[in-house]
């Protein structure tokens, strides 16, 4: 140990609020099992990396407005995250209809905006706003589709694995 003395000063100082005596808690504090850490975090974390990641390399070549290759790119690489997003997160709570449910509404919503793009190209400055709405809304669509199945996987945690 690194620091002996700090240790018997938090024993004692223990001791001290618990009442018992400074080897009995130090007994009890070495063969206690460690705690265990939250699994539940787990898939909302991946989740959320599958979500965040993607959309922030997405949204640098979206920022590219003189090249309408990156942007559709940029378009590609957001929808590919959000429609992962709920997958990632609930298969890793091992929660397999929650994320078909959460996984296919994200896929249709992002390949809807795909499809939106690609019939209508929003990245045309000639293109009156009133006729890039409905990219809009189903790249926002989209993004709040995975956020719900992130969202979920955080809420619900992880299916407790059978003996």
């Amino acid at each position: 140990m690194k620091h002996p003395r700090l240790l018997d000063a938090a024993l004692l100082a223990a001791a001290i609020v618990v009442g018992k005596p400074r080897a009995a808690l130090a007994d009890e504090l070495i063969s206690a099992p460690p705690a265990a850490e939250s699994p539940r975090a787990t898939g909302a974390v991946a989740g959320s990396l599958t979500v965040l990641l993607p959309f922030m390399a997405g949204s640098l070549l979206l920022a590219d407005d003189d090249r309408p290759g990156r942007q559709h790119a940029g378009v590609y690489v957001m929808a590919a995250g959000f429609a992962a997003a709920p997958w990632v997160a609930e298969v890793a709570n091992r929660r397999w209809k929650r994320a078909v449910g959460f996984g296919l509404l994200s896929l249709a919503t992002s390949a809807a905006t795909v499809i939106a793009m690609e019939e209508r190209d929003p990245f045309d400055p000639t293109l009156p706003n009133r006729k890039r709405l409905p990219f809009g809304v189903l790249l926002t669509s989209a993004f709040f589709a995975a956020a719900a199945g992130v969202i979920d996987s955080f809420v619900t945690g992880p299916r407790e694995r059978r003996p």
